[in-house]
């Protein structure tokens, strides 16, 4: 081999080694600049990551204060400041989860304040540093709502706690939704969170516990009180004797009700029914117990000219297992006379 070609590629040798050598340097020198500027806090689920509830907050990360306060955690920024207007949803979400499980009376509605007797909330008390997260809204011609979810430290761990919903009645005379509604918003329900619940296989520190009214039992409770308490207190069935009434009825109402169905004053034929609205009716200081309004019409079906109202107030309570179930139904007086009632 001439001289000359082993010059070249000794040259062609040191050229590679050199080039390889740069690359190296350059891509050490940008990994290097990227962890400067990240503080390897947990990202929100709402950015497209999540938490890891078994990871400590912080766990193997080499931060300084600066870099902490150079680039904040997500869920930390744009935190509100409470101002104590419950006019803005965020405000009324920014109390309960500072708060609760403390006294939260004024910010929550009825029916919710009554469902927090006997819930156990025990988990609340280690978490700190709670934060709020918007995640929902809903304008309807009725009712405004927003819904949040509450993160926080849970023994070392950033997690999802729980969610609310808060919610206040569109006001008709400011122009409803989107309009200058002066009226204040109220907590509805309460959610623990998947993190805080787990699963079978690994349950989570609020597995088991009874929790205040969900959003899903606030709305199953409605339909499950009309269709299984409601139609069967106003059902009339002229071969059924007082005692299988009271038999049927045993089933699903507590307390033996005083109700009287509609019906012709012969009793041989049922009157039809119809469910025109449903309302939570409670008020504070009704001794924890929820209670719903129902009220509707009544007409025979063989001479529509004979016809009236009916309303019913349901009250309900917890089981032992923590289940909604009905205690009572009553007669809800009603403002004048039914129109063409016998």
């Amino acid at each position: 081999m001439s001289s000359m070609v082993r010059r070249t590629i000794a040259i062609a040798v040191v050229a590679i080694a050199l080039l390889a050598g740069a690359i190296w340097l350059i891509a050490s020198l940008r990994d290097g600049d990227e962890g400067a500027g990240s503080p390897g806090v947990a990202v929100m689920p709402s950015d497209g990551g999540g938490t890891d509830p078994d990871q400590p907050a912080g766990g193997g990360n080499s931060e300084t204060d600066e870099d902490r306060e150079a680039s904040p955690p997500s869920e930390a920024i744009d935190q509100p400041e409470a101002t104590g207007d419950f006019t803005d949803p965020e405000q009324v979400a920014l109390a309960f989860a500072t708060t609760y499980p403390d006294d939260v009376q004024d910010i929550c509605d009825p029916t919710f304040l009554a469902a927090l007797d006997g819930v156990d909330t025990s988990p609340l008390a280690e978490i700190t540093d709670p934060r709020i997260e918007h995640v929902d809204e809903d304008h309807s011609d009725d009712t405004e709502t927003h819904a949040f979810t509450i993160h926080g430290t849970y023994q070392g761990s950033q997690r999802q706690i729980y969610s609310i919903v808060v919610s206040r009645p569109a006001d008709p005379e400011e122009g409803g939704p989107g309009a200058d509604n002066t009226f204040e918003f109220q907590v509805d329900s309460f959610d623990w969170s998947p993190d805080m619940l787990g699963d079978e296989e690994a349950p989570g520190p609020a597995a088991g516990l009874v929790p205040p009214i969900t959003a899903q039992q606030r709305g199953d409770l409605l339909a499950a009180i009309r269709e299984d308490v409601i139609s069967e207190v106003l059902a009339h069935d002229p071969d059924e004797s007082d005692q299988d009434r009271q038999d049927r009825l045993d089933e699903v109402i507590v307390e033996p009700t005083d109700v009287t169905p509609p019906m012709p004053r012969s009793g041989r034929y049922a009157m039809k029914t119809e469910i025109l609205s449903q309302f939570y009716t409670t008020e504070p200081g009704a001794d924890g117990l929820i209670q719903i309004g129902y009220d509707g019409t009544w007409v025979d079906p063989y001479n529509n000219s004979r016809h009236g109202s009916w309303a019913l107030t349901v009250t309900i309570t917890r089981d032992d297992d923590g289940e909604f179930i009905a205690q009572s139904v009553e007669e809800t007086v009603l403002e004048g006379p039914d129109v063409g009632e016998e």
